[in-house]
């Protein structure tokens, strides 16, 4: 059975970057931004459901099936030191 991740702030910068490696790899993405309807990269992709959600906003839902899967790993950050994220992630869960 794949992994599944979530992603937030998927559309662009390190959110993007970390769903395209994630899918590479495998995993079942769950990429998350505020306008999904714009995205046309990652929607060429399998194995990758977008989804809206903008974490800003108390009032944004996240709906979602991915099969039977739990989500294994959430990434939700700001875009802030990405070279020392992206280092550590893939220390911490052999990528």
């Amino acid at each position: 059975m794949r992994k599944t991740i979530l992603i937030t702030g998927a559309s662009s910068g390190i959110g993007k970057e970390t769903a395209n490696l994630f899918q590479a790899k495998g995993w079942n993405v769950i990429a998350t931004m505020r306008t999904p309807e714009k995205e046309e990269e990652l929607t060429q992709l399998d194995n990758i459901l977008i989804t809206r959600l903008d974490v800003t906003d108390g009032n944004s839902t996240l709906r979602y099936r991915a099969g039977n899967d739990a989500v294994e790993l959430l990434n939700n950050r700001k875009a802030e030191d990405d070279e020392l994220f992206i280092g550590n992630m893939k220390k911490q869960i052999g990528l």
